[in-house]
């Protein structure tokens, strides 16, 4: 079981130097998720909804501002250290789901285990989670031959096996249809409360926004 981690945004400003100027991609005073919440980040398209949600995995570090995970401030990590951190702590899941077309279903979710240093029992424990995600017998099967559906599903599983602290979801149902986005939420929000982690979730969907206990709104440059 994890101990699930608050996250808490401060004065977070993201700018990027480009040939016609400098470019502010958000502009964030504040932003909270308490321990163990689930919460939707929405906005119109352009408000940094994605770039909060990198800033928040250790993606990518702003121009200004902190973001603390727990009590860990990991914008003073070096690259290494967020790195090391986000592999430890964090799932995140992708509107595409960027399995490697070269692994199999199981490879794509062992390599998870692998980067963490974690593969104690790793075939029952992938066995498991593929049980409980509707995808067991699928195991062998290349991403090439699975749904969209069951391939977010995959997606989720990487994201999730190694029973992080915080997942971070950015538009994870925008590629799906009706049906396979709804199944894709009520599986993420199922996660969130097993594991008793912190689930933050990008989306456009207010429907999707519902399901969760708490919304936070970006206006244009990302400030609330």
């Amino acid at each position: 079981m994890t101990n699930p981690n608050s996250v808490s945004a401060k004065n977070i400003i993201v700018e990027y130097k480009t040939a016609h100027g400098i470019i502010r991609a958000l502009d964030c005073p504040k932003f909270s998720a308490p321990a163990g919440a689930s919460v939707a980040i929405m906005g119109p398209s352009g408000c940094g909804k994605s770039t909060l949600l990198g800033i928040l995995a250790g993606l990518a570090v702003p121009t200004k501002g902190t973001v603390s995970i727990g009590a860990k401030n990991i914008t003073t990590l070096s690259e290494s250290k967020r790195v090391a951190f986000r592999k430890q702590h964090i799932g995140v899941v992708y509107q595409a789901d960027n399995l490697l077309p070269f692994l199999n279903v199981f490879e794509n979710i062992y390599l998870q285990l692998a980067l963490c240093s974690d593969t104690s029992d790793a075939n029952n424990r992938i066995s498991d989670l593929l049980e409980r995600l509707g995808l067991k017998g699928m195991e062998s099967r290349l991403p090439d031959q699975l749904s969209g559906g069951q391939r977010q599903r995959v997606a989720i599983a990487r994201a999730i096996i190694h029973k992080p602290d915080l997942i971070l979801a950015d538009e994870p149902t925008g590629a799906l249809d009706g049906k396979n986005a709804v199944n894709v939420i009520e599986l993420l929000v199922s996660i969130h409360e097993q594991l008793r982690s912190t689930l933050i979730v990008v989306t456009h969907d207010p429907s999707i926004a519902n399901r969760l206990e708490q919304t936070v709104t970006l206006n244009s440059g990302g400030q609330q």
